[in-house]
């Protein structure tokens, strides 16, 4: 589960630029990073480890066949493992927050700091009064897709050189 996959029912009841983009063919979607457009988007219980942290959520964006999404988010104090089931980078905007992974390694995440989450990892969140942050959320592309790209590519530069 990420932010991305955790935040359904934000994404469902968003009738934003995403949604008037897409409605009306146009090639690109704008937003604002507003506050006032955060929606509840609750952290899963079984995640919270102290405290009762809440979170919100705008989705800015959206890739049209769901491969990826940005997304506008907050959450105020408290202590949760988050799972990452897509790849995620963030940057933060406001606050801070102690991000402590797998192996003990511990970040911290303050205004203009950005880290990368990728897919099936996790994190222990400890928030000590508030986090906002710009996050970038993709569905890992799977490793035979990679090696087919590549071999298109190259045969794309062939034909190049062969045919002009």
């Amino acid at each position: 589960m990420t932010l991305a996959g955790g935040l359904q029912e934000a994404k469902r009841t968003k009738t934003s630029a995403v949604n008037e983009a897409a409605r009306h063919g146009q090639a690109f979607t704008q937003s604002f990073v507003d506050k006032s457009q955060l929606m509840p988007a609750p952290i899963r219980a079984e995640w919270v480890l102290e405290g009762d942290p809440k979170a919100m959520c705008a989705v800015l964006a959206r890739h049209k066949f769901g491969w990826g999404d940005a997304c506008h988010w907050s959450c105020t104090a408290g202590k949760f493992r988050w799972h990452y089931g897509w790849d995620e980078s963030v940057m933060f905007l406001e606050g801070g927050v102690r991000i402590t992974d797998e192996a003990g390694h511990v970040y911290e995440g303050k205004p203009g700091v950005t880290l990368f989450f990728p897919a099936g990892t996790s994190a222990v969140w400890e928030v000590p009064t508030y986090i906002r942050k710009l996050a970038f959320n993709q569905k890992p592309v799977p490793w035979y897709l990679h090696y087919q790209s590549r071999i298109l590519e190259r045969l794309k530069g062939v034909g190049k050189k062969l045919f002009g």
